[in-house]
């Protein structure tokens, strides 16, 4: 009986060790595309908590200040898009989060750092990622690189004191907007000046009450995301109110979806039906001061452009 205890024991033993054997065999040949973390001695790209975000955490592991350091996203394996944004990524090895916006699918990312020649680049780390987003909205609703913002930011301590009273989604958005447009100055020397590159500082532009378009949607975007509101940060070409330009002027605008339902705005004359994405300029409204003309400018899909959306 001994006998057979001890077949039956080696049997086991000799189970799991094959079991032990295949399992690591299936974790050492799982694709790229199913890794959280990538690393090696130039970078990090965590994907760690990206389908609950909508964005990953890049940063380099040893400060490059001397070379411009480019971030690559672009979804793959999808007939239907081929979108691919380029963003710079800071020198100084701080970690910075880029949204992946373009629904759910295969997402390719890579880290590029410039060459001895200027004008090429060698990928520093790449990476791939099969997004599940758990909310389709995870995006619009988290903070990243251009709408930088953190529990402690000033401009999300002003949301939650303009929206304390507030009871439906619509009433929190149009006291953002409200406080926007009447707190925030187009900046004109900013816009003359401004370099290719610039981000958005969200607490510097509303403490010093000015700022360009890109401010503007910025900080509107900011403060909505810290209310639990989606809200996108769209860049793009709109037409211009001047007449005696030609073209389409660049410009950066918000886009915002309320949960509860739309409703019609006290301020001014526009309307959400609370269904899809909304567009607001609080940069034309501000410096058009709320007037029908501009409302009726803004309501008009045809005079907007959009390039990009973050």
């Amino acid at each position: 009986m001994k006998k057979n205890y001890n077949k039956k024991k080696k049997r086991i033993t000799q189970y799991f060790i094959a079991l032990i054997l295949v399992l690591a065999f299936i974790i050492a040949n799982i694709p790229a595309v199913y890794a959280q973390i990538d690393k090696n001695d130039k970078a990090i790209i965590d994907f760690t908590d990206t389908n609950t975000t909508g964005t990953v955490k890049i940063n380099l592991i040893n400060k490059i200040p001397d070379k411009k350091i480019k971030v690559e996203i672009k979804k793959i394996n999808d007939p239907k898009r081929e979108d691919k944004y380029n963003y710079d990524l800071n020198g100084d090895a701080k970690i910075e989060s880029f949204p992946l916006q373009w629904e759910n699918g295969e997402y390719s990312v890579r880290v590029m750092i410039q060459a001895s020649d200027p004008k090429k680049y060698t990928v520093g780390l790449a990476a791939q990622f099969k997004l599940n987003l758990k909310d389709d909205k995870a995006p619009y609703m988290n903070a990243n690189q251009l709408v930088n913002f953190n529990k402690d930011s000033a401009v999300v301590k002003k949301a939650a004191e303009l929206t304390a009273k507030c009871t439906t989604d619509l009433e929190k958005v149009e006291a953002i907007y409200k406080f926007v447009i009447d707190s925030l100055k187009y900046d004109e020397e900013k816009a003359a000046t401004v370099k290719t590159g610039y981000v958005p500082k969200v607490d510097d532009i509303m403490n010093s009450g000015k700022g360009i378009c890109f401010d503007y949607a910025a900080v509107f975007a900011a403060m909505l995301r810290s209310q639990g509101i989606p809200a996108k940060l769209v860049m793009g070409f709109v037409k211009s109110t001047d007449p005696k330009a030609k073209d389409p002027v660049y410009h950066a605008w918000n886009e915002f979806y309320l949960r509860d339902k739309g409703g019609w705005f006290k301020i001014n004359e526009m309307k959400f039906d609370g269904k899809k994405f909304e567009r607001v300029d609080t940069t034309f409204d501000s410096s058009s001061k709320g007037s029908k003309a501009a409302m009726q400018f803004i309501g008009d899909g045809s005079n907007y452009q959009k390039t990009e959306e973050f």
